[in-house]
């Protein structure tokens, strides 16, 4: 399968991000390690419940997204999440006259969950410090009003957008817990199976073919995420609007929190 240049780049940015976040949980397991043997056998108070702020949602959405995890066993967790968020909307759309300008509406939430197996053979410490196994389930929804025009003939343009994405998956973690109260959770990898919901709507007089403009729109919101345009690239939006598809998605994030 052939990527272009575009979709590579896109690529090597968020395995990038993967690779710091590996980086940073081998910094971190060198510092741990270096404790001493009198502070590890020291008993701890233990904390059952803790409550964790995204900062990759912060990031990428401007979104404030609370997780929290709850110990079930010696060996397992079950985490939720939720909270409002915002999706990135493009200005320029590529191969067409048309310039969205200024936000009228927008709204998102997410919410999810996973179910966490820690593995007790790779960690030294009683969790949820330690390597982590999860599968998951993640909701992403969007709404969005937004001013444009066309600069072909001058016209004014109101641009409707509704977005869902559901995500399957499973994740690989790493999670740090700092003087028995703190923790610093990763995210490194989170490989989905993802349902994308799109419904465009274009109000206005254009001066192109109204269906072409739209799948121009929907083709600059799939280049939000990383090779979904190469492998949904045989997917036209309807007459109504409506794209409605299968493809690969992922998971990765960095959250700090506090335990209770």
């Amino acid at each position: 399968m052939y990527i272009n240049t575009k979709t590579r780049k896109q690529l090597l940015k968020h395995v990038s991000v993967t690779g710091i976040l590996l980086i940073a949980m081998l910094m971190s397991m060198h510092t741990m390690a270096q404790m001493t043997d009198s502070a590890k056998g020291k008993p701890q108070k233990e904390y059952k419940n803790t409550i964790k702020l995204n900062l990759t949602s912060w990031a990428l959405y401007k979104g404030f997204q609370l997780n929290y995890e709850r110990l079930l066993t010696k060996h397992t967790s079950f985490t939720v999440w939720g909270g409002p968020i915002e999706f990135p909307m493009p200005t320029i759309i590529a191969n067409t006259p048309i310039v969205l300008n200024t936000d009228k509406q927008k709204t998102g939430y997410t919410f999810g969950a996973d179910f966490r197996f820690y593995l007790s053979k790779e960690n030294k410490y009683a969790i949820p410090h330690g390597i982590y196994l999860a599968p998951f389930v993640s909701f992403y929804h969007f709404q969005n009003t937004r001013s444009g025009r066309d600069t072909a003939n001058s016209a004014n343009l109101l641009f409707i957008t509704t977005m869902e994405f559901l995500n399957i998956g499973g994740e690989l973690g790493y999670q740090f817990v700092i003087k028995n109260r703190f923790v610093i959770d990763c995210v490194l990898l989170g490989p989905a199976v993802s349902s994308y919901y799109f419904s465009l709507k274009l109000n206005g007089s254009t001066s192109g073919d109204y269906n072409e403009q739209i799948q121009a729109i929907l083709d600059a919101l799939k280049d939000k995420f990383p090779a979904l345009k190469e492998l949904t690239s045989g997917q036209k939006v309807s007459t109504s609007g409506i794209s409605n598809f299968w493809g690969l998605g992922f998971r990765y994030a960095i959250h700090i929190g506090y335990r209770f």
